[in-house]
């Protein structure tokens, strides 16, 4: 009785050490400072989720029109660690801008194996506001000329908009990315403060409905679409329905009229060896 009462709490100290372990690896500061490593060694994944045009998407067997580059971080411990969840801490951290100019690095770089194969692409990046205030555009620009892909190959996603008054200062950045070829899209409509006025302020090329309103199949949703995508056509615009997951979806985006869609329905996100898979499949 002795030696079992001796090994159980020898059990539950092994337990309890374990878990003051796991939670000290995954305390604030030093998930962020795992990822600032990871970051800086450029230990962070990209993959790549389709955008198909939805007049054209019938299936699988479907080619993508363009794809958007997603980071993916698996920590030692942790194992894979949410983007909804590290991208916030890099930004908090005031290094997300270092992430999101590797995954402009990395994926430029995939984006020329493709069209060296001979695939016709578009790549799309996200970026937030704060960047361009910087000298983010710059390096987007370099990266563009170096890529010579044709007008509206690359596409360059704002997450979301900063108060109104504070957008005249983008405005001159977005500009000289559509001066030289780059499309600018504004992502998550519907899920912030974003509204049609403020689209209508922007020199912008795309606008991408948010998953909330894709799969929300009430009258408001229905209106509030339909009112970008009327508002689209006046400003030469293009508008993407993400999150389209099921078929109804699917038919929603459709009926709404929007012009291309993405979503585990159409297709899930893939390292770059798989999306050249894809491509060779389906063209």
């Amino acid at each position: 009785m002795h030696y079992t009462h001796i090994s159980r709490v020898c059990e539950v100290l092994r337990a309890s050490a374990s878990w003051l372990n796991l939670e000290r690896m995954t305390s604030t500061p030093l998930l962020t400072h795992d990822l600032r490593s990871a970051v800086a060694g450029r230990r962070l994944e990209v993959v790549y989720q389709p955008i198909f045009a939805l007049d054209d998407w019938a299936s699988s067997a479907s080619a993508p029109s363009a794809v958007e580059a997603l980071s993916r971080w698996k920590h030692a411990a942790m194992g894979d660690v949410s983007p909804t969840r590290f991208i916030p801490l890099a930004q908090r951290a005031g290094f997300l801008e270092d992430l999101d100019r590797l995954v402009l690095a990395v994926a430029s770089a995939q984006f020329t194996r493709w069209r060296r194969s001979g695939h016709e692409i578009g790549l799309s990046v996200n970026a937030s506001p704060t960047h361009f205030a910087g000298d983010y555009v710059s390096a987007v620009l370099e990266r563009a000329e170096a890529l010579a892909a044709p007008p509206g190959a690359l596409t360059v996603e704002i997450i979301e908009l900063p108060p109104p008054q504070l957008i005249p200062d983008m405005e001159g950045a977005l500009v000289r990315l559509r001066d030289a070829g780059v499309a600018v899209s504004v992502d998550d409509f519907g899920a912030g403060d974003t509204t049609i006025g403020m689209l209508d302020i922007l020199p912008i090329d795309e606008v991408k409905i948010d998953r909330s309103l894709t799969q929300r199949a009430d009258a408001a949703a229905d209106d509030i679409v339909r009112s970008v995508v009327e508002r689209a056509r006046a400003g030469g615009w293009r508008v993407v329905a993400e999150g389209i997951e099921t078929a109804a979806d699917l038919q929603r985006a459709r009926d709404r009229g929007c012009h291309r869609g993405q979503g585990f329905l159409l297709g899930r996100p893939l390292p770059g060896d798989g999306v050249a898979r894809m491509l060779a499949r389906t063209e």
